[in-house]
């Protein structure tokens, strides 16, 4: 009786080997990039679309009825960027970064620190007694929201502070003062947040508030600029049209003249200044346009009338300003 011959061991079916760290890495820094891009440019457009509802409503315009573009009310908001707010945002982002890879304070002697960890650190306590003082920052909040009626175009500040001051109360440095082992170890305090929901809420709430905040600052700002280019309003595009038949326009600063019957476009309007122009239509002011009484004329492109564009007043001539 013969042996069957044993069949030799197959081999293990071959697997796919794990992705490399490095393959790892740049995938979850794209995402992110992306993630982070994507909310940018949502903060982008919301902004943009607070400063040009300012804006155009300063002239008694609806910004949502210009046909803008999502891309031109996101470019907008570069509107906002202003000297102040660029310190304001580097200064933010090396304080994240420094408190994102800063080591545990040591016990190292003040004689071996040199003259950039001293002032680190004297920033890092600079910082914290802010931190610790969180809730006069938000008192001081809630008394701007008393005095609401009377901060005019400064309404931003109250709800900056408000946030400014609930998101101080979320970071560790606000429960610093704690109890401490014989070795120097910080203890927890008993008072600080256990669950998410405890966490999740005030900075949801102070991100409300930040967020509001930034809109009554854009808006502010959307409206001072209105009103910039009100009183340089001769420094506009100059518009000249030209219409078959008499129009009923009336303003001041505002000239018709009546070429004549032989002419095609036979009546001539000037002292117009373009605010902007959209799928054929003009949106003009009179040179002596005024917040309280002065027309905002929407004129439709057409084969009966011809609009003619000219450069503005180019300096600064003040009252002496003519047409030329």
């Amino acid at each position: 009786m013969s042996a069957h011959p044993v069949p030799p061991p197959s081999a293990p079916p071959a697997t796919s080997s794990p992705p490399a760290d490095g393959e790892r890495t740049a995938a979850g820094l794209l995402g992110i990039v992306v993630a982070q891009a994507s909310f940018l440019v949502a903060i982008m457009y919301f902004l943009g679309a607070v400063y040009m509802t300012a804006f155009y409503s300063y002239f008694r315009l609806d910004a949502f009825n210009l046909g803008l573009g999502f891309a031109e009310m996101a470019m907008q908001s570069l509107n906002v960027v202003t000297a102040p707010t660029a310190i304001v945002c580097v200064l933010a982002v090396l304080i994240a970064r420094h408190l994102a890879t800063a080591s545990a304070p040591t016990t190292q002697s003040d004689t071996d620190e040199d003259g950039r960890e001293r002032l680190i650190r004297t920033l890092e306590s600079a910082l914290r007694a802010v931190a610790r003082a969180h809730l006069y920052i938000v008192g001081s909040g809630l008394a701007l929201l008393l005095l609401w009626p009377w901060l005019g175009a400064f309404r931003w500040t109250a709800p900056l502070l408000l946030g400014f001051g609930i998101a101080l109360g979320q970071s560790s440095w606000a429960r610093s003062r704690s109890r401490t082992t014989d070795g120097g170890a910080a203890i927890p305090s008993a008072a600080a947040p256990s669950r998410t929901w405890s966490r999740a809420v005030p900075v949801f709430t102070a991100g409300l508030l930040v967020m509001w905040g930034l809109s009554l600052a854009t808006g502010a700002l959307g409206e001072r600029e209105a009103r910039r280019a009100a009183v340089n309003l001769v420094r506009h595009p100059a518009v000249v049209l030209l219409s078959t038949d008499r129009l009923s326009l009336a303003g001041p600063g505002l000239e018709v003249k009546d070429l004549g019957a032989k002419a095609h476009y036979r009546y001539r309007y000037t002292g117009l200044r373009r605010l902007i122009e959209r799928n054929g239509r003009y949106y003009l002011l009179p040179l002596g346009w005024t917040y309280r009484t002065g027309p905002t004329y929407v004129i439709q492109d057409g084969g009966d009338l011809r609009v003619e564009l000219l450069p503005g007043t180019q300096q600064e001539c003040g009252a002496w300003c003519t047409e030329g």
